[in-house]
């Protein structure tokens, strides 16, 4: 369990902290894309699009490296994540159900229109840390062995990039 653990925390800080710097790089697309999603509330809504952007990066920021944290504090980045997942997911359905016509800049760039892509994406991540939570529930506690932790940093990297680029590896695929 421990090594799982430490594989979810990688990969969810790795996955929280791309997204953030990717967001932080091409704030004027993360900005429309909040925009988007606000506009769905109400025209007075869409005054807190840059506020809230800037509230989005500042959670995905801070959630990664809590996760990168001593237990107490990954704990809580455990919750975060879940929480955030959670919310991306269900912004996703919604997205999907609606139709909404809003750009993902989910990763700083807009790729493709919000939608049944990002349900798949964000589906297996809210996974991820809700057997992160559970896991640092049950954790023993014991410190795992160096290539354990290398095979965890691999694989907790390997989903980051998966992730990042998930938008382009459909498009590839979807291809003819």
């Amino acid at each position: 369990m421990t090594y799982v653990l430490l594989t979810a925390r990688l990969a969810l800080a790795g996955v929280l902290l791309v997204s953030a710097v990717a967001k932080v790089r091409a704030f004027d697309d993360t900005r429309a894309m909040v925009d988007g999603l606000l506009r769905r509330i109400g025209p007075g809504a869409r005054r807190l699009a840059r506020p809230a952007a800037l509230a989005l990066i500042a959670a995905e920021a801070v959630t990664g490296l809590a996760l990168l944290g001593p237990a107490p504090a990954a704990r809580l980045g455990l919750v975060a994540a879940t929480a955030l997942t959670a919310g991306f997911t269900a912004i996703a359905v919604v997205a999907t159900v609606t139709r909404a016509e809003v750009a993902c800049a989910c990763f700083g760039r807009p790729t493709a229109r919000l939608g049944p892509r990002h349900v798949v994406r964000n589906a297996p991540l809210l996974g991820l840390a809700v057997l992160g939570l559970w896991g640092s529930v049950a954790a023993s506690g014991t410190s795992p062995a160096l290539p354990a932790v290398v095979l965890c940093v691999l694989t907790a990297a390997l989903i980051t990039a998966l992730t990042a680029f998930f938008d382009d590896i459909a498009d590839l695929l979807a291809t003819p």
